[in-house]
């Protein structure tokens, strides 16, 4: 399972614990004060209240349905927090093997530009994109390789190819969607594959 589809499905179920257990704090509240309106009552006729097995049953199972639905929320809480973590372990990986990328890069492509103000210093013919690509890159450099071009210009010169071949942008995955997409090995949460399924789109 991906770890956006499990993060998905882990809220749902939270969502719908975290409003059984409310409904079951409701319950509760309202079994306290029926008991408590009873004592009310039986110290006004000036009967002695005993709490009556129904009132204790009844606040006793409620309290037994809140902490297991509380233990439950804990546990999808934990899970969603690994989850949160998987994904972000994720994210900084593919973030920083782009970033990796774009600084070997920008290395290749500074080297190419010094040749390149090299070359014209000497005199030499570089194809206008070569130029057009130095003076992107530095402006000084660029007009300092002209000027000493300019005091070159009696020497044998040499007319060079590109250093650039066909360009094709790199095309990187967002870091984001990487990591939503990346499978994990947490199961879908107990009673949840069928919504889940529901919502699948027929193929």
């Amino acid at each position: 399972m991906k770890i956006g589809e499990a993060q998905k499905a882990y809220r749902q179920q939270l969502g719908l614990l975290r409003g059984q257990r409310s409904d079951y704090v409701k319950q509760r509240e309202e079994n306290r004060k029926r008991m408590e309106k009873a004592q009310e009552k039986s110290e006004q006729l000036g009967v002695t209240f005993e709490l009556s097995e129904e009132y204790l049953a009844r606040e006793k199972e409620l309290q037994g349905q809140i902490d297991a639905l509380s233990g439950q929320i804990k546990k999808n809480e934990k899970v969603l927090e690994d989850l949160a973590n998987q994904e972000m372990g994720i994210f900084n990986s593919v973030a920083a093997k782009q970033q990796g990328d774009a600084m070997k890069e920008y290395g290749e492509e500074m080297a190419k530009c010094l040749e390149i103000a090299r070359r014209i210093s000497r005199g030499d013919r570089v194809p206008a994109q070569d130029e057009k690509k130095l003076m992107d890159f530095n402006m000084e450099i660029y007009q300092m390789a002209k000027e000493m071009a300019a005091m070159n210009m009696d020497k044998k010169h040499k007319e060079w190819d590109s250093l650039w071949g066909e360009e094709e942008e790199k095309k990187y995955d967002d870091p984001r969607e990487a990591a939503e997409n990346a499978e994990t090995n947490v199961e879908m949460p107990e009673g949840m594959e069928a919504a889940v399924n529901a919502e699948a789109p027929a193929e």
